[in-house]
């Protein structure tokens, strides 16, 4: 037995300590579950200090009003313990505007059964005494039954929720989810264990002591297990079968939660949640902090998957509360909980750059072979027929002329296509205007005319962009007829730009096929020009595309993708 002052201190403490929770919990009011704990804190220290009056007032009436009090916060402690499971496990259904109604209908439902329990004694039976130590010996009635059912299935739903967060997930999940569950499953478990005398303390209310427990475990949640900081925030950004391999890090650089590839990546135990974030990162000495925090160069690593080598890619951002309003980067620094570590798998990217690497070798290697091996034998014969027919010019010799002529003309395109396909190194800004004029003036063009419409500039490589307005300029000329005009204007919203002709056009079976090597309806044709165009639009990162321009020609337009212009 424990005397009424001592019972009255030790609940007064308790209701002081929940106090506490309540005014800590505060501060987290705009994070998931932060409301709802604040209302625990606050109605938990209403019913240790509702307890804590009838033990030290041994007065019948005070000791009803204070029984009463007890029974109406129980209802609103069940909801809010709930509606912090509910936002932990993001199960929305129960936050919707329909049902949060029918569950504080309930509350309120109580509540007027307490307050009319005077008139029909259905919640607390009139056979209810008050002992000789001021505490309350409720015979329940209907009511109270009826309000401890609907109690209790929020409860056991909630525990639900709670046990599949623990049991699906791991290590602090797991720890907060437990943490969680006790938090509300004592208050509760222990007061409906008094209620139907299934343990009894004489002189104090048992109920309290669950109530003090969950306290104590909610203080811990918050600065212990960053219940309210960290988790379920990060974790619903780390999906466990992305290619992605994802660690979540708190401000201390510990590691709280990572998805399955970043355990193969790292090869990360079981046990690594709390470690350093250094410690997972041994490996990798390029991984190091804190200036991995602030890095804006990529950094990469490559690593052993599955028995394949996979190239991986750092991003790291911030992890902001749930909820948090668009703010600038230094109050964002302010709020920030964490850090978010993406290594995202660029190994398919890589190997198109080695790919790609290895063609542009075999260009080179093709561009020696054809402007030395083809070449020096080519110059050869064309002096020997040069001899020959300063000796004697027959129709013969002249088409043995004409076929080095071609050759010439294959070799010169042949080279510039396995020059037009290499990456773009650096580039330059420059008008449109100038260099499409400087283009016309290096090709044959007597009996056609040039329009300029345009004052954008670009960022080329002028050598390669120059091979790209003369071959455009070259092909309109040779296959547009006697007095074709070219004209060069902008792409709506300067998009890229445009290179279009008043010639016979191009019928809409062939624009595919126009820029294929070796593709031309034209029998001296090389077949190369519109190929060229293309791969030097393709190095600069633009579109090709070919329609129908205003007068029924040919129009080439080059879309400029965004980053390129």
């Amino acid at each position: 037995m424990i005397s009424p002052s001592t019972a009255s201190l030790l609940e007064a403490c308790i209701g002081c300590l929940c106090l506490v929770v309540a005014g800590l919990s505060w501060q987290y009011r705009d994070r998931p579950a932060g409301t709802p704990l604040f209302m625990m804190g606050v109605t938990a220290a209403i019913w240790a200090f509702a307890t804590a009056t009838a033990s030290f007032v041994a007065a019948p009436n005070i000791t009803w009003a204070a029984q009463f009090v007890v029974y109406g916060v129980a209802a609103l402690a069940t909801v809010a313990w709930f509606y912090a499971v509910v936002e932990y496990t993001g199960h929305t259904w129960w936050k919707t505007t329909r049902v949060r109604a029918v569950v504080f209908g309930l509350v309120l439902f109580e509540w007027v059964s307490i307050v009319t329990n005077p008139l029909h004694q259905w919640y607390i039976s009139a056979e209810s005494s008050v002992s000789a130590l001021g505490l309350l010996e409720p015979t329940p009635g209907l009511l109270l039954y009826v309000h401890a059912a609907w109690k209790l299935g929020l409860v056991v739903v909630g525990l639900h929720f709670a046990y599949r967060q623990a049991a699906t997930r791991r290590r602090v999940v797991k720890t907060q989810s437990r943490v969680l569950f006790l938090a509300g499953v004592l208050p509760v478990g222990t007061a409906l264990l008094e209620l139907f005398d299934v343990v009894t303390i004489p002189g104090f209310d048992f109920g309290v002591t669950g109530i003090a427990v969950g306290a104590g475990l909610s203080l811990w949640a918050l600065f212990e297990a960053d219940f309210l900081d960290f988790v379920p925030i990060a974790r619903e950004t780390l999906l466990e079968n992305m290619n992605d391999a994802v660690l979540a890090i708190d401000m201390d650089a510990r590691v709280v939660d990572f998805n399955r590839q970043a355990k193969l990546l790292f090869d990360i135990p079981c046990d690594a949640i709390g470690s350093t974030v250094e410690t997972v990162f041994s490996s990798y000495p390029a991984l190091s902090l804190p200036d991995l925090y602030e890095t804006r160069a990529p950094v990469e690593i490559a690593a052993d998957i599955d028995g394949q080598l996979r190239y991986y890619e750092l991003d790291v951002s911030q992890i902001l509360p749930r909820g948090a309003p668009p703010t600038s980067i230094e109050n964002a620094a302010e709020q920030q909980i964490g850090h978010l570590f993406v290594f995202r798998d660029v190994t398919d990217r890589k190997r198109r750059e080695h790919d790609i690497e290895a063609q542009n070798q075999r260009l080179k290697q093709f561009a020696s072979v054809v402007s030395h091996d083809l070449r020096n034998p080519l110059n050869v014969a064309q002096g020997w027929l040069a001899v020959e027919r300063d000796a004697r010019d027959t129709d013969s010799l002249a088409t043995v002329a004409r076929a080095h002529d071609r050759m010439e003309a294959l070799i010169e395109e042949l080279l510039l296509l396995a020059r037009a396909g290499r990456e773009i190194d650096e580039t330059e800004s420059f008008e449109l205007a100038t260099l499409a004029f400087d283009a016309w003036s290096s090709i044959d063009a007597a009996h056609s005319t040039l329009v300029v419409n345009t004052d954008q500039r670009l960022d080329v490589d002028r050598s390669r962009f120059l091979e790209l307005l003369e071959n455009v300029f070259r092909n309109a000329v040779e296959h547009g007829g006697t007095g074709v005009q070219i004209t060069v204007g902008d792409l709506p919203d300067h998009r890229g730009f445009y290179v279009a002709d008043t010639g016979r056009g191009i019928p809409v079976e062939q624009r595919e096929q126009v820029f294929e090597n070796g593709y031309s309806t034209n029998r001296e044709g090389t077949g190369l020009g519109l190929a060229i165009v293309a791969e030097v639009a393709s190095a600069h990162g633009w579109e090709t595309l070919v329609t129908e321009s205003d007068a029924g020609g040919a129009r080439f337009e080059f879309v400029i993708a965004s980053g390129h212009d």
